[in-house]
């Protein structure tokens, strides 16, 4: 097994090729990958609050608000009025902005079919499981750091 300073050497070598593959930079060089995450929730969720928004990229609402407001000026987010409650705020994907996230998906589903072509179907399906596991274990360790620690009261009896 290496150890790892071999591993981190091996990725730090390749990592532009496993994380970003060459299809994407040219996306990348014109948002971040906030803007990019915040083009993507409102794609998944259609319309979406800016407070949802800004809890799925854990962002403050502050930070969320900014990033909204270049990709608005970039004609990429619009924002709406909610109908049941005009004091929350939405946001959606422009017609310029449904094509920009058309074209990442487009891209990552050959980045997909490539890694498909270097692996049997068993490898590709471990793969995902390993990933899975990692994730999982990742939201784990996160939650627990935000947890309170226990706060051991002393009971005093007054007569």
């Amino acid at each position: 097994m290496k150890s790892n300073i071999d591993i981190y050497e091996f990725i730090l070598d390749n990592i532009q090729k496993i994380v970003v593959p060459e299809e994407i930079i040219t996306i990348e060089l014109s948002i971040s990958r906030f803007e990019l995450l915040a083009l993507v929730l409102s794609d998944k969720y259609e319309t979406v609050t800016m407070s949802n928004l800004a809890q799925g990229m854990s962002v403050p609402m502050s930070t969320a608000t900014g990033i909204v407001d270049r990709l608005v000026k970039k004609e990429l987010l619009k924002r709406d009025r909610s109908e049941e409650d005009r004091r929350v705020v939405t946001v959606s994907l422009t017609k310029n902005g449904k094509a920009l996230v058309e074209d990442l998906k487009k891209h990552f589903h050959n980045y997909l079919d490539r890694v498909r072509g270097l692996l049997s179907e068993e490898e590709f399906k471990t793969g995902l499981q390993l990933v899975r596991k990692i994730i999982l274990g990742f939201q784990k360790s996160e939650s627990k750091s935000h947890e309170k620690p226990n706060q051991h009261r002393k009971s005093i009896k007054i007569e």
